[in-house]
């Protein structure tokens, strides 16, 4: 019997799998409560009443400690950057994290890492309109200390992915890279050539030293074709794009840029859970049917469940996409 983390790899990797796997993002606290409320059974996740084959994560945390909150004196105050990228910080990988990574992937789990905290943006300290202006400005007028930030941030991410990849085999790891508006990157490409791709270039290496098949560049929203194709060529195989606003980030787009062997996860448009029964189901097949087609390919969501969708209508969808996992 095919397990779950073979029938991922078979799929994005273009190996034949069985099926394409049951996947999903979740939806958030406020939707699932609702959906209790709407015939989710009680006691049960999306997950389990749906068979959806989950990913886990083995670490580490890389944002800047506090983790997830925002480091706006990173380019005010060069000492900041030990407080917030500390590696010896114990809570950022969980003590016992290689011990569950070889649990999970012995039952045949999906496991991954994310291998960046975070793209050019929040290596700067960005969280807001007044530090985004300090950034901008910053490259312009100091670019030698943004490049040693976002140098320091890189090596800070190998050291704890080092530590992490050297103890157990994941399957993915997403870069992660949030630069961009519907109309385009908010730098040039020359400057993401300049500050951003030496990082990547090293990540990159060490996924690969450490033998991490899939590399997935994940970004929401935004059109950030125009950086594709350097990401590409050192190494990212795979995209994962949330919430897409621009026609170059379509799937069919990018496929018909960068031929089937990048694989994709995602694509279908959360907008069909508006829809009734059978416009649902031909906007579906139309979405993921030449994509199916060409193979690398995991049909799921391109953002997760909002709370205006009721449960029956994610129901119907998870059926429609089972129908088409089983008739091929």
């Amino acid at each position: 019997m095919v397990n779950q983390k073979q029938r991922f790899m078979k799929t994005l990797l273009g190996d034949g799998a069985d099926r394409f796997p049951y996947f999903d993002l979740g939806p958030d606290d406020d939707t699932l409560e609702k959906w209790h409320k709407q015939g989710l059974p009680p006691g049960k996740s999306v997950a389990e009443f749906f068979n959806l084959e989950t990913h886990h994560t083995v670490g580490p945390i890389l944002r800047s400690y506090p983790f997830f909150h925002n480091a706006a004196d990173l380019l005010s105050d060069p000492s900041s950057f030990a407080r917030h990228y500390d590696p010896d910080e114990p809570t950022r990988t969980s003590d016992d994290f290689s011990e569950h990574g070889k649990r999970l992937s012995h039952e045949g789990r999906v496991l991954y890492v994310d291998a960046t905290g975070g793209g050019l943006l929040q290596m700067l300290g960005v969280g807001d309109w007044k530090s985004f202006l300090t950034a901008c400005y910053a490259m312009i007028d100091t670019p030698e200390m943004v490049e040693d930030l976002v140098n320091r941030t890189t090596d800070f991410y190998c050291v704890c992915l080092e530590r992490v990849l050297s103890k157990v085999q994941v399957d993915y790891a997403t870069l992660y890279e949030p630069i961009a508006s519907t109309n385009g990157p908010v730098v040039s490409p020359d400057m993401f050539e300049r500050f951003s791709m030496p990082g990547y270039r090293k990540v990159l290496d060490l996924l690969k030293k450490f033998h991490v098949p899939l590399r997935i560049f994940c970004t929401t929203g935004g059109d950030l074709s125009i950086l594709l194709p350097p990401l590409i060529k050192a190494g990212i195989n795979g995209l994962w794009i949330s919430n897409i606003q621009s026609p170059g980030m379509e799937y069919s787009a990018l496929r018909s840029t960068f031929g089937p062997e990048i694989a994709l996860i995602g694509g279908i448009d959360s907008g069909v859970l508006s829809l009734t029964g059978d416009s649902m189901r031909r906007k579906v097949e139309k979405t993921i049917a030449p994509l199916l087609k060409q193979g690398h390919y995991l049909p799921c969501l391109n953002d997760r469940p909002r709370h205006n969708v009721h449960f029956a209508q994610y129901k119907l969808f998870r059926g429609i996409l089972e129908e088409i996992a089983s008739t091929g």
